[in-house]
């Protein structure tokens, strides 16, 4: 004899993939080496240092925030460049110390930033056209990170 349908069964079947789903940044970010309260967007000692952000930087979803902190010594990125999913219309926060000064390119914005030897730089955009975002060091020339935007 076949069992009547559980309604209750469907509904949760349902939910399950969107709360899964949520922004997808931070996960992501964190499981890139990130802690969870730089990949949640809370502010440390480093961005408060900072010389400011640039680009644009507009309101996103609560708890929709992409954080990385990025150190580059010589030819040496830590953490090593990887691949870090972001969700359109999430704000992106990075980090980034270097060991002497040079540049910090975002390309499909076209966000350059000057960046200062011992001295942390934040830098936040968000992203809304979908694809792959790198970031570069320029002087010497060094991939740090690519936001997969989708």
């Amino acid at each position: 004899m076949p069992h009547p349908p559980r309604p209750g069964l469907a509904a949760l079947v349902l939910a399950v993939p969107l709360v899964l789903a949520g922004c997808g940044g931070a996960a992501s970010s964190a499981a890139q080496g990130e802690s969870p309260s730089s990949a949640s967007g809370s502010s440390d000692s480093a961005s408060s240092a900072s010389s400011g952000s640039a680009g644009s930087a507009s309101a996103s979803p609560s708890g929709c925030t992409v954080g990385r902190t990025i150190t580059v010594k010589g030819s040496s990125v830590t953490p090593p460049p990887a691949s870090v999913d972001v969700t359109s219309g999430c704000l992106v926060r990075l980090i980034v110390t270097v060991d002497r000064s040079s540049e910090v390119h975002v390309h499909v914005v076209n966000l350059d930033k000057p960046v200062t030897a011992g001295t942390p730089a934040t830098i936040e955009f968000t992203p809304t056209q979908q694809g792959v975002y790198e970031v570069e060091l320029h002087d010497p020339d060094l991939l740090l990170v690519k936001l997969a935007v989708r």
